[in-house]
């Protein structure tokens, strides 16, 4: 079976990068500023010189809006009030740091693929304002992140970049860059600093914004503006800029669009200007005029009046119009104000008439301002074909799993892929177009007619029992709720309250309660019921642009409740010790595995409560916890993962390990009394128990605090028992955190099942994820132009796309272990005989 996850997989990969914004720059034209307008030669020196001298950037990773105040940063406030100005900027998704750099250097909106190329990227940015001040031969000094040096190699004077992916760092790297501050300030053979900081992030990752450490972090950061702007400032005409690549979500991470994310502050000291808002993407052009740089060309941004306070009219327009007729070779609309504005721009500069320089800067204001929001609208495009080709294959294993587990039969896909591959190579090399549509058609056909047999031929058989008829309502009735953006942004409730009331049905269906069994399945359905209303608060559902205090985990991450979070963190292990020695009896067959257990318990409690980070502890909690499956002959796989998820999971959630495993115990034990004399209501076959393992596992995924946003990824758990960054291994744990409770549910059932129910549990799965998938990708098509596309609907493909590799990955590792074990067996075998 498993060519078909292998086939849907492609479809994913080839509908992702056919959807995601492909950047659709044009950069085959000149860039420097015009030196005549309208048969009269223009003195640059004089209308477009440098309003600067020397220029410092300060990029305070993760600054948002709401830290630049009175309290937090008093030193800056007061500069600001004094000596410059506070403009709110709004950076666009994704809100992740490569994407931003991208924004900040180059004026355009970055690639959502971004996202993937910021965990390790090696571009090399082609077009940005560095490139036109390197041309000049201004001197750009650069210390802190070393994504700079990577987007920008060999641009610098002097550099010295760190690896910025180490969460639990939030001093080494901040006390890196300062100490070259400290040179830089007493050197005057520069022109451009820029200081990247990475410590306010870090914070946010681990602790979140409202931790005791971000208020120290925040005071350091203020200090150190204060300082170089006073250094600075004796000389004049040096301008220190202060902004966030982007901002930071209540809980600490971010990615999305909430409101929290995408706002940060741009301060500007020493620069005539006033207070405003505009985007992030507005920087470049504002920054290029202001040191007399050529715009970038992919620039897509604004010039701000409120940035360009000091210019003359002359200078003001000149700029105006050199930006202007940038943007307008971007686009084949043709513009009314911008004609107008010519019109009035030539009147000026022959007759020096103030009237109409200040008609012709209105008319370029409205032009320019009305080209950018084309260029936003069209700064992306679809492979169309391909996202046909993608959503037809996923339709095809859709079917094609339905016919493998409905009739029991494999049929030849031979036909369907060469249809897939033919459309392709036709799109791609060939470039016949109505070809391509009219095989994509056919294919689309065959998946119709496919399912019409598979309807016909199994008569519904397994559709009788009224659990199963409410399991495959539901299964259809949640993909199509993603046309609705609020039903994507709110899925988690779907999950939690069809759990609750899956678990009440089936409580209730308990009929006989004759005997003790049936007694203790309606006390247990109940205790779970209890324990998931628990559960839902233990993490914030809903992110506000304020502080969110509606649950628990915010009561325990308070340092005045330490002894709370210790007390309920040590009840949580204790549950977890009691479910493993309740339901894993087999795999504890000595006394000594028994100690390394409670030992790892111990160690772990230790290690989450210590207020730094201890590496040495955390690799040796993973070395005790693989030794046990290394020595120990009957330690399954559900107690490695369960130790693993314990060690990896936040201290408030560990509770959740063992109301999960008790829940999906009951529940099987259910499936099997359906074999016994018994006249329990249950589920009657491995299929629909993996559709109720389905269900379980995302409701205590969203109970997890996971949510359809970027944002709700914790990257600091990736680095439990690492020094410094390893890719590899901090992936593996980022993944396994996320997906400790779809992976849970599923070991336990799969090792109590035989080989081929087994086939049928993942063939199941399958299904769901394709039907979800699939319906995510058709209605990403049809809402490609909604106002939320790239802030709902573009996350949810994203996650939905991750969550589809996940599964791929799990049928991979557990079919060559299966197929391993079963060559090993057959090997012994037959030396046996």
């Amino acid at each position: 079976m498993f060519y078909l996850p292998a086939l849907l997989i492609c479809a994913v990969v080839l509908f992702v990068f056919g959807f995601f914004p492909i950047s659709n720059n044009i950069t085959n034209f000149p860039n420097d500023p015009p030196e005549d307008l309208f048969k009269l030669s223009v003195d640059l020196n004089v209308t477009y010189p440098p309003h600067i001298n020397r220029s410092v950037l300060i990029i305070i990773d993760a600054l948002r809006w709401d830290f630049v105040d009175h309290s937090l940063m008093p030193l800056t406030a007061g500069l600001m009030r004094e000596k410059g100005c506070l403009s709110k900027i709004i950076a666009e998704s994704p809100t992740v740091t490569l994407p931003r750099i991208k924004a900040l250097t180059t004026g355009n909106i970055p690639q959502y693929i971004d996202v993937l190329r910021n965990l390790a990227s090696s571009e090399i940015l082609n077009d940005s304002w560095l490139h036109s001040a390197v041309k000049k031969r201004l001197k750009i000094v650069f210390y802190g992140d070393n994504t700079w040096e990577k987007l920008f190699p060999d641009f610098f004077y002097r550099s010295e970049g760190t690896t910025s992916f180490f969460v639990w760092d939030f001093k080494e790297v901040d006390n890196n860059v300062t100490r070259n501050v400290e040179f830089e300030l007493n050197n005057s053979d520069w022109d451009i600093m820029i200081l990247h900081y990475l410590g306010l992030d870090h914070i946010g990752h681990v602790l979140g914004p409202y931790s005791s450490k971000m208020v120290t972090k925040l005071k350091e950061m203020d200090e150190i503006i204060n300082k170089i702007h006073t250094r600075l400032s004796i000389n004049q005409n040096i301008v220190t800029f202060i902004t966030g690549d982007h901002g930071m979500r209540d809980s600490g991470g971010h990615g999305g669009t909430s409101q929290p994310e995408i706002t940060v502050p741009l301060i500007s000291l020493g620069l005539p200007c006033q207070n405003s808002s505009f985007y992030q993407t507005d920087i470049p052009a504002n920054l290029a005029v202001l040191l007399g740089l050529n715009i970038p060309i992919t620039s897509i941004g604004n010039l701000q009046k409120s940035l360009l306070h000091n210019l003359s009219l002359d200078q003001y327009l000149f700029a105006l119009k050199y930006n202007t007729d940038l943007l307008l070779k971007k686009t084949e609309k043709n513009i009314s104000y911008c004609e107008q504005a010519d019109i009035f721009y030539r009147q000026f500069l022959y007759e020096a008439d103030k009237k109409y320089g200040n008609k012709a800067l209105n008319l370029y204001t409205n032009c320019s301002n009305e080209i950018t929001k084309l260029l936003y609208e069209n700064s992306s495009k679809q492979d169309m074909i391909s996202l046909f080709i993608s959503v037809f294959l996923m339709l095809n294993v859709l079917f094609m799993s339905l016919n493998n587990l409905m009739t029991k039969k494999i049929k030849s896909f031979a036909f369907e892929s060469i249809f897939l591959f033919s459309t392709t190579i036709f799109q791609y090399h060939i470039q016949i177009i109505s070809i391509s549509y009219v095989f994509a058609i056919l294919l689309g056909l065959s998946a119709i007619i496919r399912l019409k047999t598979v309807f016909q031929e199994t008569s519904f058989s397994i559709f009788q029992s009224s659990l199963n008829n409410i399991l495959i309502f539901c299964m259809i009735l949640h993909p199509l709720s993603f046309i609705s953006t609020s039903f994507i942004e709110e899925e988690h409730y779907f999950f939690i309250y069809f759990t609750v009331t899956l678990i009440l049905f089936i409580t209730v269906s308990t009929r006989i309660i004759k005997n003790y069994m049936n007694i203790s399945y309606a006390v247990n359905g109940i205790l779970i019921l209890f324990a998931i209303r628990f559960s839902m608060d233990l993490n914030s559902t809903v992110e506000n642009s304020v502080q969110n205090t509606n649950n628990w985990a915010h009561y325990f991450n308070d340092k005045n409740n330490l002894i709370y979070l210790q007390i309920f963190f040590g009840t949580g292990l204790t549950f977890v010790f009691i479910v493993l020695m309740t339901h894993f009896k087999s795999s504890f067959t000595s006394n000594w595995n028994i100690f390394l257990t409670v030992t790892t318990l111990v160690l772990i409690f230790l290690l989450k409560l210590l207020p730094y980070h201890n590496t040495l502890l955390g690799k040796l909690i993973w070395t005790i916890i693989l030794i046990q499956k290394l020595i120990f002959k009957n330690f399954s796989w559900s107690v490695l993962w369960i130790l693993a998820a314990t060690l990896l999971m936040k201290p408030h959630n560990v509770l959740l390990i063992s109301i999960a495993v008790h829940t999906e115990v009951v529940i099987y034990s259910l499936n099997r009394t359906n074999n016994s004399k018994q006249k329990v209501t249950c589920v009657n076959n491995i299929s629909f128990l993996a559709i109720i393992m389905y269900i379980f596992s995302n409701c205590f995924y969203f109970i997890q605090g996971h949510r359809n946003n970027l944002a709700t990824v914790d990257i600091s758990i990736g680095y439990t028992g690492l020094s410094n960054y390893e890719p590899i291994l901090v992936i593996s744990q980022i993944l396994m955190h996320t997906y400790i409770f779809p992976v849970l549910f599923h070991l336990i059932v799969l090792q109590k099942i035989d080989y081929k129910q087994q086939n049928i549990f993942w063939i199941t799965l399958l299904i769901l994820r394709t039907l979800v998938v699939t319906s995510t990708c058709i209605v990403t098509i049809i809402f490609k132009h909604h106002l939320f596309i790239w802030s709902v609907f573009a996350p949810k493909l994203f996650i939905e796309s991750v969550h589809t590799g996940f599964l791929f990955t799990e049928i991979f590792i557990w079919t060559c272990f299966t197929c391993i074990k079963r060559i090993v067996k057959f090997s012994i075998d037959t030396q046996m005989l």
